[in-house]
């Protein structure tokens, strides 16, 4: 299993590591949104408050193979180019690919360790959404850079929309950083990751993004069971015969 795979699995949760007590074990905090930073170069990513990096496809659109270094998550993109590059990237170090078109080599949809994300374009067809969904993705990628914040509720509509098509993690392509409000609503509908350009994202704005998600608890689920009312016919009467038949059996017993 790939690195993203497994921690898009426990979004949220808190992972212990080590055993025993005391300095020998921690406990770690997984974000219940991740934040991602796309480099241009394995360079721009040192000193980058970043969950993910995916490290951009070089100027032919086939995948970089330099490591970035000092990143626990990093994978490449892609949108043309050679398998021997993709390879060369896997073999780099790379966790997963993002598949930026349909152009990039189809060896990119062998099903290996490696996390596999795929860029969702402008005005897909119901089919091609059905064949999307139905592929080995483990997250699909949206964008939202045309998003203006605060939402709107037309806003969170057009997400939930895009969302309803696809049962796989998703993640946000964002220009603007969202306060804690309009985060909640972001994992109010699912989203998983925010994903932004690291050269057009201010440092100090993404520390601040992570000090607000750091501060996001998990999505309260509701419970599963509804209020019951009563048919036509019925009145609360009935109900308190029944509860007195209730107290009767526990006298006689």
């Amino acid at each position: 299993m790939s690195k993203i795979s497994e921690r898009l699995t426990k979004l949220g949760q808190t992972e212990r590591s080590g055993f025993g007590f005391g300095a020998r074990s921690a406990n770690t905090k997984i974000p219940v949104i991740l934040i991602g930073a796309k480099v241009d170069s394995p360079a721009q990513a040192k000193n980058l408050d970043a969950d993910l990096v995916i490290l951009a496809a070089d100027s032919t659109g086939s995948a970089q193979t330099k490591a970035v270094d000092g990143t626990e998550i990093w994978g490449v993109s892609v949108s043309g180019g050679s398998s021997k590059k993709l390879e060369a990237a896997v073999e780099a170090g790379a966790d997963f690919i993002v598949i930026e078109g349909e152009s990039a080599p189809g060896s990119a949809l062998i099903d290996d360790d490696s996390g596999k994300g795929f860029v969702i374009g402008d005005d897909v067809s119901d089919e091609r959404s059905k064949a999307i969904d139905a592929g080995p993705w483990d997250f699909l990628v949206l964008d939202g850079t045309s998003l203006t914040l605060p939402f709107s509720v037309g806003s969170v509509l057009d997400i939930q929309e895009q969302l309803a098509k696809y049962s796989r993690h998703i993640f946000l392509k964002m220009s603007e950083v969202p306060d804690k409000t309009n985060l909640e609503l972001l994992r109010d509908i699912g989203i998983s990751a925010l994903i932004y350009n690291a050269s057009s994202l201010a440092k100090t704005d993404m520390v601040a993004l992570r000090e607000s998600i750091d501060q996001l608890e998990p999505k309260k689920q509701k419970s599963a069971a509804g209020a019951v009312l009563p048919q036509a016919g019925e009145s609360g009467s009935q109900e308190a015969e029944i509860d007195d038949s209730d107290h009767d059996d526990e006298d006689w017993e």
